[in-house]
């Protein structure tokens, strides 16, 4: 690719991948809601999505409103259509299925923990919260309620060292699909510090989702599971206990994963995480396979 011919913009092929995916349950007539997280899309669920579909559950992965493009689609965004989202696929399992688990990453952790609090039903089996926030790890957010009257975009890039190896090596990953990456090129670096901008008013959004499902937290009654990566810089990994501590459920437990970050299904320990989510479900299911 020329040097003066890159351009920010999310190829076809890739946005793709990060549509809604849905897999019937062939086994045991157990329905699993996955939610992912701010920003991201249903491919960072698909792992797990797919775990449990070989074991016989029908799992539903939404793609949440305004997600699945570039960050600043986010733009005016509100919370409820994401919490309205989530309450439509979570009703549509539970007139398919007689029992229903749901399981979020990040924001769909608070999202799962949203729906629990406010809509408890008998098919809602126990909740699954992978990573989720106790509180927005970034100082910053006092100033969003304000900030975003004024400054309508956040640039997370900006600063960036681009001569950094391991700086390189991620930009270099998450940058794959839109071809060959300069990153010693001036117009590419000012390329991807300008075009990945998270709208102020979204963020906004995801905090005072955070404080609603914080104050909701004694309201789930339903068994939760709290999975948490010991080497996650975009949450507090005290998040887990925080938020288990405060949950209404008599049955809740933590597990931490000493080998992965923010993205658990995509991270080192998955393979041993999707286990441990399978004998939760197994222990408040014990009919299940």
């Amino acid at each position: 690719m020329a040097r003066s011919s890159f351009v920010l913009e999310l190829p076809e092929s890739v946005r793709a991948t990060r549509r809604p995916f849905s897999f019937d349950g062939a086994a045991c007539e157990v329905g699993v809601l996955c939610l992912h997280g701010f920003t991201g899309s249903p491919a960072e669920m698909r792992p797990l999505g797919t775990f449990l579909a070989q074991r016989g559950f029908a799992v539903e992965a939404p793609l949440l409103p305004r997600h699945g493009g570039m960050p600043h689609e986010l733009k005016g965004v509100r919370r409820a259509e994401w919490i309205e989202a989530a309450r439509a696929a979570l009703d549509a399992l539970r007139k398919r299925y007689h029992a229903v688990f749901v399981a979020g990453l990040s924001m769909g952790g608070l999202l799962a923990l949203h729906l629990a609090a406010h809509d408890p039903s008998p098919e809602l089996r126990g909740v699954i919260i992978m990573a989720a926030p106790a509180a927005i790890n970034d100082p910053r957010v006092k100033l969003v309620r304000f900030a975003r009257f004024f400054v309508p975009y956040y640039y997370p890039l900006r600063g960036v060292n681009f001569k950094n190896p391991h700086v390189r090596a991620e930009l270099e990953k998450r940058f794959a699909a839109f071809g060959p990456v300069d990153l010693d090129d001036a117009r590419v670096q000012r390329a991807i510090v300008e075009g990945v901008r998270i709208p102020v008013d979204a963020i906004h959004e995801l905090v005072q989702l955070n404080a609603e499902v914080m104050r909701a937290l004694p309201n789930v009654r339903v068994p939760a599971l709290f999975l948490q990566g010991r080497r996650d810089r975009v949450v507090h990994p005290e998040s887990a206990e925080q938020l288990a501590a405060r949950v209404g459920s008599a049955q809740r437990r933590v597990i931490w994963y000493a080998n992965s970050a923010h993205e658990l299904p995509l991270e080192p320990d998955a393979p041993q995480m999707f286990e441990d989510i399978l004998a939760f479900m197994r222990e408040h299911i014990p009919a299940l396979p």
